[in-house]
């Protein structure tokens, strides 16, 4: 950035190349979009764009996987420390509303990494979950915390069952984030769900039903076995 304020030819490459990729890989999938697709996308003619600014399709994934991971975590902060001040949380599903993930419109993020960056999060937690949780290293505090919480409202849940509906909870959280982020630009398609006033509490509902639902007699026999 110049002395003023403006960005420089190369950091604006750079950013460019970060929403084409955000934008292909959200709407493709992350296996299903070459360096190549990249540079074209981000109108760059010349074939070392990419790997001058990023050493590896990887590590332009993890910066990426970064981008939107600190936000998401400082969402889920921010949620829990107005709850807690409050004095809660106080049920599971005051803790499942605060897991609904959202990107805020004023952040480190621009319009369209916005408009793309759950279902970019929500692709690679599906394909390159080493990769997800190597990059989130340290930027998932919020989560810890509201799994904390939830096991402190759970008691009674055998640790093995509740550990797998934490992460179901928290995967089924971020595919439907990703899901009305797609509404946004789509809404007709998916007026039906996301367009309905008690869509997203209803979403709250349904997490915490993850959580606390009965344990069946069959499950409880695999535990023990």
């Amino acid at each position: 950035m110049d002395e003023k304020g403006n960005l420089r030819k190369g950091e604006r490459t750079r950013n460019q190349l970060k929403e084409a990729a955000l934008k292909l890989f959200a709407e493709n999938g992350v296996e299903n979009v070459s360096i190549r697709d990249i540079q074209l996308a981000a109108g760059q003619k010349k074939n070392g764009s990419i790997t001058y600014h990023f050493p590896s399709r990887d590590a332009l994934i993890r910066e990426l996987v970064q981008d939107v991971g600190k936000i998401l975590d400082a969402g889920n902060n921010q949620r829990l420390d107005a709850l807690e001040a409050k004095g809660g949380p106080k049920s599971v599903r005051d803790v499942t509303e605060i897991m609904i993930p959202t990107l805020p419109e004023s952040g480190d993020l621009s319009p369209k990494e916005q408009a793309y960056g759950l279902r970019f999060f929500t692709s690679v937690m599906i394909s390159r979950r080493e990769l997800l949780f190597e990059a989130t290293a340290g930027q998932d505090r919020g989560t810890r915390r509201c799994f904390a919480a939830i096991r402190s409202l759970a008691p009674d849940m055998p640790p093995e069952i509740l550990r797998q509906r934490m992460m179901l909870t928290l995967m089924f959280g971020l595919s439907a984030g990703a899901s009305m982020e797609a509404a946004a630009k789509d809404q007709e398609v998916w007026k039906n769900l996301w367009g309905q006033p008690s869509a997203r509490s209803n979403l709250a509902d349904t997490m915490a039903g993850i959580i606390l639902a009965p344990v069946s007699d069959e499950t409880l026999m695999m535990l023990e076995s």
